[in-house]
């Protein structure tokens, strides 16, 4: 008997190997079932003695610039806010303050620093990470939040709910993450990030997007594309539009008419505010 093709079954990742968040979700699992946690766990805990494992509980890279302020930060005040730790057995897990604990490496601190601790379980601590992470004064940008939800789909452990939630991504957008789990089969966990993993999936589907999933597609890029330039110039370029527009012609060049005509879908219709005026 035939074996059908790899893309047309759904897998079950515990009969997957090499999956590293996977694994180390796995490895934390054991732990919890064999050693209890204290009873009575300290508020303050040197930074040595927590751990780090980024690629489940890191939804981004860390920004150079960011670590950068909260150093200065730690040199003025002496410190920062609690990082968010969810201990397992006696192993404790640094699951929201990267920024943090790495500000404090590089400022040499020896002391032990502030800690708070998730209350939950081990898979609601994974999506804690992705939810404090959207709402940090450095929020995820749309890629990030995008591969940590396709990150969450290759787990197979959540509900579209939980993942729409923890990303602050859309339902639409989990829903084509899912298909291409699907469709790619085991090939789907040789992409890490969700960009290549929707390329390889749009490839084998060699199907046509509706006009939802062509909208959800534009969004997210467009989504991106601001993030970025919020990042590179902060409010620099919405104050300076002549700046703004010198650089957009340097840019787009004899493309410029066309960016003009596509901005005009997004202007505000002056005539009806003129009328509503009276």
């Amino acid at each position: 008997m035939s074996q059908p093709a790899k893309h047309e079954t759904p897998l079950d990742l515990d009969d997957l190997l090499g999956y590293r968040p996977k694994e180390i979700l796995e490895e934390l699992t054991n732990i919890s079932k064999l050693d209890q946690v204290t009873a009575n766990l300290p508020t303050e805990l040197p930074i040595d003695q927590i751990h780090e494992h980024t690629e489940l509980f890191q939804p981004r890279e860390l920004d150079e610039r960011h670590i950068q302020e909260l150093c200065r930060a730690i040199k003025a005040q002496g410190g920062l806010e609690a990082v968010t730790i969810f201990q397992v057995g006696e192993k404790a897990i640094l699951i929201d303050g990267h920024h943090r604990r790495e500000a404090y490496r590089r400022s040499g601190v020896i002391k032990a620093i502030p800690v708070q601790y998730f209350q939950g379980s081990l898979e609601e601590a994974v999506l804690e990470a992705g939810r404090a992470n959207s709402k940090a004064k450095l929020p995820m940008i749309t890629s990030e939040r995008q591969n940590y939800a396709w990150r969450l789909v290759l787990l197979n452990a959540y509900s579209k709910k939980q993942v729409r939630e923890a990303a602050s991504i859309s339902d639409g957008q989990v829903a084509i993450m899912r298909r291409a789990k699907t469709a790619l089969g085991e090939e789907a966990y040789d992409y890490e990030n969700w960009s290549k993993a929707r390329d390889a999936f749009n490839e084998r589907e060699r199907e046509p997007l509706d006009n939802d999933q062509m909208g959800q597609w534009l969004d997210g890029q467009a989504n991106d594309y601001a993030d970025r330039l919020s990042r590179e110039f902060g409010k620099k370029l919405p104050r300076n539009t002549t700046l703004a527009a010198r650089a957009f012609d340097i840019h787009f060049g004899r493309r410029l008419p066309d960016l003009v005509e596509a901005l005009q879908g997004y202007l505000p219709d002056t005539e009806e505010q003129d009328e509503d005026d009276f």
